[in-house]
């Protein structure tokens, strides 16, 4: 009961040469990367000093991965549907008779376990942290697990511009703008406009003495959307840097004195579920549409 988009992608895919190209590329700028972060632990015992240097590498190694989907799943995502109508097999596809629901889910499916494929290959170079006491292993699996949704979210993005466009080239475009807006939206709405949280020093004073859950429904709700903002909270919550980083250099100010007194760790739980929720969503979007322009045709 395989989709037999899936399948066929799948299989087509996996046997080109530029799939083990690209893994084998990748597995390299990442250990390559890792081996100029990780010289200060080569020939000496590893000290208090060494273990902050593998954990700031550990942050740096998720970001450039982080970079990474941005980089490729919408231009992945937008390719679907566009590519098939560019190369005038969409129709073909129609004809088969799985319907535009099982098109879609085949399409991201393919594509969704490619990026699962290169983000997951690289856990075997995520566990030096590990060996020098810098990371533990079940930190490193929620990083992964952060990462598989981002790739999602961004696969679904791309996903919804390939069926409003009819051509790759737009389609990728405007992916790619979508998905800045997505970012910079939400965090610029998180801090000025009419849904950024306004905080009285009376509520700031009394941090200390609030629920958790109330201090997380207190927060923008922009700022559970923000990719970037969610990385940098999970990351702050299992390493106990980049505080500096989230009050000065981002901005957040008030966000982070609240976000710190709810837990990041919390913060960055919310976030992952809201953005996994607009996947999904997106997803259906994608289904909802192409369906409609089907049956546009067809009559």
């Amino acid at each position: 009961m395989i989709n037999p988009i899936f399948e066929s992608g799948a299989r087509r895919r996996m046997r080109t040469v530029r799939t083990p190209v690209i893994l084998t590329a990748y597995m390299a700028a990442l250990l390559v990367f890792s081996l100029c972060m990780l010289t200060d632990f080569m020939g000496q015992g590893i000290r208090v000093a060494t273990m902050r240097l593998s954990t700031e590498w550990t942050i740096w190694a998720t970001a450039f991965q982080f970079f990474l989907i941005a980089l490729v799943a919408p231009a992945l995502g937008a390719g679907c549907i566009a590519g098939e109508r560019e190369r005038q097999t969409f129709d073909l596809l129609l004809v088969t008779g799985v319907g535009t629901r099982k098109i879609v889910l085949g399409k991201l499916m393919e594509n969704y376990l490619f990026l699962l494929l290169l983000i997951f290959s690289g856990l075997p170079v995520l566990m030096l942290a590990n060996m020098t006491g810098g990371y533990r292993v079940v930190d490193l699996l929620v990083i992964l697990l952060y990462l598989a949704v981002i790739a999602l979210a961004a696969l679904a993005v791309g996903m919804v511009m390939s069926v409003l466009f009819r051509r790759s080239l737009t389609a990728i475009i405007a992916a790619y703008l979508a998905i800045f807006a997505i970012g910079g939206g939400t965090w610029a709405l998180a801090l000025r406009g009419p849904l950024a949280a306004q905080y009285t020093y009376e509520f700031i004073d009394s941090l200390s003495l609030m629920d958790p859950g109330e201090l997380l429904f207190s927060l923008p709700v922009t700022i559970y959307l923000c990719p970037p903002v969610a990385l940098v909270m999970l990351l702050a919550s299992q390493t106990g840097i980049l505080h500096t980083t989230m009050h000065f250099t981002m901005r957040l100010g008030d966000i982070y004195m609240v976000a710190s007194a709810a837990g990041f760790g919390k913060v960055s739980c919310v976030s992952i579920v809201a953005i996994l929720a607009g996947a999904l969503l997106l997803i259906v979007l994608s289904m909802a549409l192409l369906h409609v322009q089907t049956d546009v045709r067809r009559r």
